[in-house]
């Protein structure tokens, strides 16, 4: 059982996600979900995340959902 979880809330931010990726990457301890709540992005965020997701280098867990704001992501 992964004991934390890395939560990220994004909308149209696929070109910051794969510098906090790699970084995840670079942990030594893996332990760990990372949680990315997509708020209806428009750019490539959803395929971003299915490339990495299809590595397995870090357990990903990705939901995107309509675009409601930042406080419907939370």
């Amino acid at each position: 059982m992964k004991q934390l979880t890395v939560f990220t809330p994004t909308y149209n931010r696929a070109y910051l996600l794969p510098r906090l990726y790699l970084s995840l990457c670079k942990q030594t301890n893996k332990n760990f979900i990372w949680l990315v709540i997509d708020d209806g992005s428009t750019d490539n965020t959803k395929e971003l995340i299915e490339q990495w997701k299809s590595e397995h280098r870090i357990t990903i867990q990705y939901h995107w959902k309509e675009n409601g704001g930042m406080h419907t992501g939370h």
